[in-house]
């Protein structure tokens, strides 16, 4: 089998290059693990902060230009003639498992918290504050990113009717050279990034289940759950998108919205509507201001470039396979639909996520440490030990961590495969083989010899990525308003399916 899988790597190139990237920061994490981590690292800070700015631009720019299609006659265009393939229900948690359910989870209580004792501007309600920075970071601005980019893929693929889905990324570009470098670029980063989350999210598991179970788990245990994770996600994207990956988004977008009600029913209510109103309304109206850092909303150098920056670069570089996924499950919407199911419900979801498990929290430490929530990989463990049936919220918790962390890497296998396999959009098994076996087998020797040290480098090396993407991301931006708005070379595709 392993002859045939090599043969298979020859032959085609994405995966050859994909498997050599991959053993590449494998062997030198072997051979130089601190030299690689602490350049990575020092390579991240320097272009944060040479960047900061022009990535604080790119996020506004990203959302102007979704908005913008919002008003436009081409929001009335539905993408492709047949009926969508996933009810509404499916469609959204298939968004929110793949887009950054993993992310909701872990961050819920910790980030909200950081923000309160550590607010980034002058304020006279910490609350409000901290609510409002946590909605800046992780909505509309990250599922712009997203959208823009599927929309332009599902645009191109099922309106234009490209060849496939490589063409449909740059379908303006003639060169066949620099069409191959784009998409090769892209499966790079989708490989650094789905690398990443299997090896970091595999350990949060790990210590997730450390903390709720009073028990030490030892590395055999992290590699043991590497494999699992990775050969679950595997599966799943072999059985395609309406198996085992529809189940699986199903069954966590279920259990999560279990869990956030659960968590409502202890909540004030009083409290809790004001502060989400106030801190929504903030987000809204000083928009701007808080995506430029500027006037009242001018945070410090520190805090632009170790949070928003950060999280911009980061969204950036999960939007290649996030977009391409989104554009893949959306055939048969319209234009407006596809956008405010991707943007703005997403958004409105992730504020009362954040809202009911922040103003939970915010009770707790007002009679409480606040350092309690420190630790990203505990916090949610220790915030639902102060609610009844904690064993059991423990559980659902870490079963949710690890459905989203195995359905992001199911979801990006899929994408690869889609991709190396000519821009097929249901590949064949053996390119979905072929990337399971790459990302599990990289992830797991990454684990092994360097834990998080050098898997953080390797998200150091997602966040460098995103720079040079951000470019071609830009250019694809300028070609798509360029060819469809403003030469509107579009055709009028109104058809009810």
């Amino acid at each position: 089998m392993i002859t045939k899988l090599y043969g298979h790597l020859r032959s085609n190139s994405l995966l050859f290059y994909g498997a050599l990237f991959g053993v590449f920061f494998f062997v030198s994490g072997i051979l130089a693990p601190e030299l690689l981590t602490q350049g990575l690292n020092e390579v991240n800070q320097k272009l944060l902060s040479v960047f900061s700015t022009y990535y604080l631009w790119v996020g506004l720019i990203t959302v102007v230009a979704a908005l913008i299609i919002l008003v436009l006659p081409l929001l009335k265009q539905r993408l492709g003639n047949e009926k969508p393939a996933y009810s509404y229900f499916s469609w959204v948690a298939l968004l929110y498992s793949t887009g950054m359910g993993s992310g909701l989870l872990l961050r819920a209580v910790q980030e909200p918290v950081y923000y309160f004792s550590n607010t980034p501007v002058a304020t006279s309600n910490n609350k409000i504050t901290a609510l409002q920075y946590t909605f800046f970071h992780w909505g509309f601005t990250p599922w712009a990113m997203y959208s823009l980019f599927g929309l332009i893929v599902a645009y191109n693929l099922y309106v234009k009717k490209t060849n496939n889905v490589l063409d449909a990324i740059v379908p303006y570009i003639k060169s066949k050279g620099i069409k191959y470098i784009a998409t090769l670029f892209i499966v790079l980063i989708t490989v650094t990034g789905v690398i990443a989350s299997l090896g970091l999210g595999t350990a949060q598991v790990v210590n997730g289940i450390n903390y709720a179970f009073k028990v030490d788990f030892g590395n055999n245990f992290l590699l043991a759950m590497v494999v699992f994770i990775g050969v679950v996600a595997t599966y799943s994207a072999l059985t395609g998108l309406n198996k085992v990956i529809k189940f699986l988004a199903d069954l966590d977008f279920t259990f999560s919205i279990v869990l956030m009600l659960f968590i409502a029913f202890f909540l004030d209510f009083n409290d809790f509507i004001y502060h989400t109103a106030i801190a929504f309304y903030n987000y809204v109206i000083h928009f701007f201001e808080m995506n430029l850092s500027l006037g009242n909303y001018k945070t410090s150098e520190n805090f632009t470039k170790e949070w928003t920056v950060f999280y911009w670069a980061f969204w950036l570089a999960w939007v290649p396979f996030t977009g391409i996924f989104i554009a893949r499950i959306s055939k048969g919407r319209t234009i407006k639909e596809f956008l405010i199911t991707t943007i703005l419900i997403p958004t409105v979801a992730t504020v009362i996520w954040f809202s009911i498990f922040a103003n939970s929290a915010f009770e707790i430490i007002s009679i409480g440490d606040t350092s309690q929530f420190n630790d990203v990989f505990t916090s949610l463990f220790v915030f639902l030990e102060h609610f009844p049936l904690h064993n059991i919220t423990f559980f659902v918790a870490g079963l949710l961590v690890l459905i989203s962390i195995i359905n992001s890497v199911d979801s990006a296998i899929f994408v690869l495969g889609m991709i190396s396999d000519k821009g097929n959009e249901n590949p064949s098994k053996k390119h979905k083989l072929g990337w399971g076996f790459i990302i599990t087998a990289t992830a797991l020797g990454l684990t092994a010899i360097g834990t998080s040290e050098l898997l953080n480098g390797i998200s150091n090396l997602l966040v460098i990525m995103a720079l040079p993407f951000s470019f071609l991301y830009g250019y694809i931006i300028f070609l798509f308003f360029k060819n469809t708005i403003v030469k509107k070379d579009n055709p009028i595709q109104i058809n009810n399916p």
